[in-house]
């Protein structure tokens, strides 16, 4: 159950409006009139709650559910599960309960307005329905859209675009960079930093002048310190719907596609293109100029030194088909233990 210290409820809701906000079905539609008032995880049975169950494996748990209490299911599960809670069939139950969710803990939304301690610069551009939180620095020529919260400590560079209903984390910095709408960035996140542009001679190491921007697109959300470069002379580019986890890197004059999810502590070198809907792992590393298909998967720690095509699943190091990877993990096993046993 969300600690009510920090998340407030704002319940309660019959089953039949969970079930309608939900997208979802009452399996017993006669409950309709019954209530929950908050969420809880599927094996801390609670009265007044609501959970998911989308699988099988968990009918156990599921079981173990009071009368006053309702938990959204898959259709395979509301044919085999015993329990007293009320069932709510859905699709996808995991989406169902995030709607479900987000509706009875919304997050809270500080008034519109501009910190005292906030620095503006006079040739900003700010909506006067954002929030402008204490500490803020926002520069020269930088435009603010309706609805954004730009929380303490954040810095916005001379020139950013921050589209509509945007939230910016306590200090993260933005410099050189155009968001879109409903883009989440999380604390300290780093956006528009220079590429990592260096040549050595003889002489010592040149640095390149990174003179591009970042573009990021609608309802993107980027973990909380990580960091995406700017391009060298174009566009740092992440793609409408992207979800980036905590701690990634993002080099200069990368192209992400719609819809890819990024774990956390990958990096991606500068040039690389992922197309949509790619999903990379935890920790996987992929060298510069890399093309990676639209759809393909990699898992985590592998790392990727040639180009993967559409739909590829990849893993290991360095990155192969997932099967073959199996096959070399299943031999190294093998000779390892044949070592062992002549030892």
């Amino acid at each position: 159950m969300p600690d009510a210290r920090f998340y407030t409820a704002a319940g309660p809701l019959t089953l039949a409006a969970v079930a309608e906000r939900a997208g979802a079905r009452l399996h017993d539609p006669a409950r309709g009139d019954e209530c929950i008032a908050t969420v809880a995880p599927l094996d801390q049975p609670d009265a007044g709650a609501l959970s998911f169950c989308d699988h099988r494996r968990h009918l156990n748990a599921l079981a173990h559910w009071p009368k006053a209490s309702a938990v959204i299911v898959s259709a395979e599960v509301a044919e085999q599960a015993e329990t007293a809670a009320a069932l709510i069939v859905a699709p996808m139950p995991t989406v169902s309960f995030a709607r479900i969710a987000r509706q009875l803990f919304p997050e809270p939304g500080p008034a519109a307005g501009i910190a005292v301690s906030a620095a503006v610069d006079p040739s900003a551009d700010i909506d006067p329905t954002a929030v402008i939180g204490v500490q803020v620095s926002i520069g020269a020529g930088a435009k603010i859209g309706a609805g954004t919260v730009i929380r303490p400590g954040a810095v916005i560079g001379d020139g950013v675009v921050i589209g509509a209903n945007c939230d910016i984390g306590a200090n993260a910095s933005i410099q050189c960079a155009l968001l879109g709408q409903r883009v989440r960035i999380l604390a300290g996140a780093r956006i528009g930093e220079p590429g990592f542009g260096f040549v050595p001679t003889p002489a010592g190491v040149v640095k390149v002048p990174q003179l591009g921007i970042v573009e990021i697109g609608d309802d993107v959300e980027i973990g909380a310190n990580s960091c995406i470069d700017r391009a060298t002379l174009t566009r740092t580019v992440i793609g409408a719907g992207t979800m980036i986890d905590n701690l990634v890197h993002i080099a200069h004059n990368v192209q992400i596609g719609k819809g890819c999810i990024i774990v956390a502590q990958v990096g991606i070198s500068g040039s690389t293109v992922l197309e949509d809907y790619v999903v990379l792992g935890g920790q996987v590393g992929i060298a510069d100029h890399i093309h990676i298909g639209k759809g393909a998967r990699v898992a985590s720690r592998a790392a990727l030194f040639r180009d993967a095509p559409a739909g590829a699943v990849l893993g290991g190091f360095p990155a192969v088909p997932v099967r073959e990877w199996h096959r070399q993990s299943a031999f190294l096993l093998k000779v390892g233990q044949k070592k062992g046993s002549s030892e």
